[in-house]
């Protein structure tokens, strides 16, 4: 990490290896996880953030072109990937990765003189510019989540949501990171599964695949989604938001065998928002049935956390359940919206869970 660091800070890159050596980031990404075993958080970020320095020499002063520098440009991401897992989503220094995604952001676009006497050129590359579109950043988190949610530890993977629902809160990339909750709520809203026990090390298990992992394993990191970035999921839920590949933005079996789903287009919809209401309420349930008071106080969390956004924005999802039609508007699972709509505080007994599952914890 050190000659990696050693390179970057210096006026012109000399150490870095050549463009056409293959390995280069598959060394860089080697340093970057043996730094990080080590404890050397500090300078894996500021190496992260200064690669961005040398990308921008490279383009601007060196002359080089957009197509030579999108593997440095993903490296960087991958070190943002890393150093989120192994940084506590509670702690500040969670959030300056965070900031520092949006520093970068804020310091394009780059430009330099075309060989022309009049204009200039602009760093322009498959996914946009660099660096205010941030290309490939939604596209790398997607893909580090879909190949490495499975093998993390359950506080990894928690690290991981959180890093990212912090960027979809920002609404980078024109909120097509969000397009990583329509991944992770599927999984644990829309399948058949049951909230067994929890009474074990979720540790990391690098044999363990993404469609291995149950509710007890997800739904950490989908109530932080709707924590961090609850009004965005709403909001784009009210408009019907499906900028993401089709495969993304399907929904799961349970979803779509049911009153919502056959309603619904693919995307964020008034229909699976309310689904995934109910669908927390029956958790929440089911958890209490069986004294599972950390996957119950997820739930409630997530319950309270969504209802007040809906009432806060007085939602058109409100609208949406209100003319649902009998079997919706009745369903016990989301008598909270009903009394919203009524004009009505949610009752008590629909979310004072929450206090229970902390008051749980604490004992």
């Amino acid at each position: 990490m050190h000659r990696l660091r050693d390179s970057l800070l210096s006026p012109s890159p000399k150490g870095f290896p050549d463009i056409g050596e293959l390995d280069s980031i598959s060394q860089s990404r080697q340093d970057s996880r043996q730094s990080l075993s080590r404890g050397e958080f500090k300078d894996v970020r500021e190496a992260a953030f200064f690669n961005r320095t040398w990308v921008t020499d490279r383009y601007c002063n060196v002359g080089d072109g957009v197509d030579s520098l999108d593997r440095y440009l993903r490296d960087i991401w991958y070190m943002y990937y890393q150093l989120s897992l192994y940084t506590s989503h509670e702690t500040p220094d969670h959030d300056r990765l965070v900031f520092d995604i949006l520093r970068i952001q804020g310091s394009g676009p780059l430009t330099r003189p075309v060989k022309g006497k009049y204009g200039v050129e602009i760093a322009r590359m498959a996914e946009g510019t660099l660096w205010n579109d941030l290309p490939f950043l939604v596209t790398d988190m997607t893909d580090f989540w879909i190949n490495n949610c499975g093998p993390m530890s359950g506080t990894q993977r928690l690290n991981f949501a959180s890093f990212l629902a912090k960027l979809a809160s920002t609404r980078v990339c024109k909120d097509r990171m969000c397009q990583v909750a329509l991944i992770i709520f599927p999984c644990t809203f829309e399948e058949r599964q049951e909230a067994r026990t929890t009474d074990y090390q979720d540790n990391e298990d690098p044999n363990r695949g993404a469609h291995s992992l149950e509710i007890m394993h997800l739904l950490p990191a989908a109530c932080v989604w709707l924590d961090e970035a609850g009004s965005n999921l709403l909001r784009l839920s009210e408009v019907s938001w499906n900028d993401c590949p089709s495969t993304i933005g399907q929904g799961g079996p349970c979803f779509i065998e049911s009153e919502f789903g056959s309603r619904s287009p693919t995307g964020f919809t008034p229909w699976r928002w309310m689904f995934w209401l109910k669908q927390l309420h029956e958790i929440r349930e089911s958890a209490k049935e069986t004294n599972e008071n950390r996957l119950e106080e997820y739930a409630a969390n997530a319950i309270c956390a969504m209802v007040r956004e809906a009432e806060e924005r007085n939602s058109d999802i409100l609208r949406v359940y209100q003319t649902a039609g009998y079997q919706i508007y009745q369903d016990k699972h989301l008598v909270c919206l009903k009394h919203l709509v009524e004009g009505e505080k949610p009752e008590q007994s629909d979310l004072q869970e929450s206090e229970y599952g902390m008051e749980s914890e604490e004992t």
